[in-house]
């Protein structure tokens, strides 16, 4: 990711969202995904263009719907370890979208590479 940098020059609010959404998202495919098994991969791409970076990650794993997630908010769950990775994704990134393919599930994700201001 840092050598995306060198090339793009982003702000480092950018490159920070960046980092963290990406290294959440091949996380859950290593783990939730492909469930650490070492002949699975992870697969991720990176497209640029003027405005935007698009990313496309992809595990090999079964899937999952994440509509139906436990809701990381609710009381019951505020103090539980983990369940948080998909709410920070969202959050961080300005387009998510989740998509089972026929050999693993996809993660779109897209970044403006300027930031946005209300």
């Amino acid at each position: 990711m840092l050598e995306l940098n060198d090339a793009l020059n982003l702000e480092e609010s950018i490159l920070d969202r960046i980092m963290i959404s990406i290294t959440e998202v091949v996380n859950n495919g290593i783990i939730h995904g492909n469930k650490a098994d070492p002949n699975k991969l992870v697969h991720l791409s990176c497209t640029c263009y003027d405005d935007r970076i698009d990313f496309t990650v992809r595990d090999e794993g079964v899937g999952f719907f994440p509509d139906n997630l436990p809701d990381p908010l609710a009381e019951s769950n505020l103090l539980k370890e983990g369940g948080r990775g998909v709410l920070i994704i969202r959050s961080m990134m300005d387009v998510v979208e989740f998509r089972q393919g026929e050999t693993g599930m996809e993660v779109f994700l897209s970044i403006r590479r300027m930031p946005s201001f209300p």
